[in-house]
């Protein structure tokens, strides 16, 4: 009976050596990857709370903005990666700039990407943001609402208070610092852990936890609908990298992306995640308030 036990134990070690064996190593990283996230430069409004930007096409913010290149650009990039769709003339308007037949717009893809592209000698910039455009939380809610015929109670209203109250704070923040400092000392902020946590918080502390009465999930497909649109983003930008090695990428996107592209590109074996605050200014104290 032992001899049985032993034998049917070598067999099982055995077994899972080969299978260990068959294991094919995991890919070798193909790029190092810096994460830029910013405010939008030319504030478009599309965020459900967004800072306002003043004129980045003034004297002193285009000055700052030279300085923010300088940094960047020690990290040498070999790709620009901007927030653009794949179907966009971004590259189109990449070229005529140029070619000396258009001008900068205030945006931060031509700011930032058109200009550390030109400036690392690159024929174009990656446009990796995904074409769709998903159902917002307050459709689905109203979707939800017209279904089980409910109102949202005391539940959803703490959530949408809690949720407010970061996403107002985060902003008026932001424009203190815009006020204050420097792009680049406001961008450093910004790509902060704090900060990132304070914009992940948003979706798996605030939004996670919106759920009706009879328990219906809108919260989750919001929070899932983000999570999709940047593992979109991610997936762009392995197709921008196909074929390629030994590339060095800055992508340049909102800071609304950032801390979840970082959580995905640090986990992808193609991809080595480089720190944006090791090409940033130091970041300042918070102003004090009024």
């Amino acid at each position: 009976m032992l001899r049985t036990v032993i034998t049917a134990a070598i067999t099982l070690a055995a077994a899972a050596t080969t299978t260990l064996a068959q294991t094919p190593p995991r890919p070798e990283p193909v790029a190092e990857v810096l994460i830029l996230g910013t405010y939008h430069f030319s504030n478009p409004g599309r965020d459900q709370y967004h800072a306002r930007a003043d004129d980045m096409l003034s004297e002193r913010r285009q000055a700052e903005i030279a300085d923010l290149l300088d940094g960047l650009a020690v990290f040498a990039p070999t790709m620009v990666a901007v927030e653009a769709g794949r179907s966009s003339p971004v590259n189109e308007r990449y070229a005529a700039w140029r070619a000396g037949e258009a001008e900068l717009t205030v945006n931060e893809r031509q700011q930032i990407g058109f200009r550390m592209a030109d400036r690392m000698g690159l024929d174009r910039v990656a446009p990796i943001d995904a074409d769709h455009r998903f159902m917002a939380y307050e459709d689905l809610l109203l979707a939800y609402q017209q279904l089980a015929g409910s109102e949202p109670d005391p539940h959803l209203a703490g959530v949408e208070a809690a949720t407010n109250a970061l996403g107002r704070g985060f902003t008026a923040e932001t424009e203190a610092r815009q006020a204050a400092h420097t792009v680049g000392e406001v961008l450093a902020w910004m790509n902060t852990d704090a900060a990132l946590d304070a914009n992940l918080d948003f979706y798996l502390a605030y939004q996670i936890r919106r759920w009706e009465p009879d328990g219906s999930p809108a919260g989750a497909y919001t929070v899932g609908n983000w999570y999709t649109r940047n593992i979109l983003m991610l997936q762009n930008l392995l197709y921008e990298l196909e074929g390629r090695e030994d590339e060095r990428v800055l992508m340049i996107v909102g800071q609304g992306h950032a801390a979840i592209l970082r959580d995905l590109v640090a986990a992808s074996p193609w991809l080595m995640l480089a720190d944006p605050l090791d090409y940033l200014p130091d970041v300042p104290p918070a102003p004090a308030a009024e």
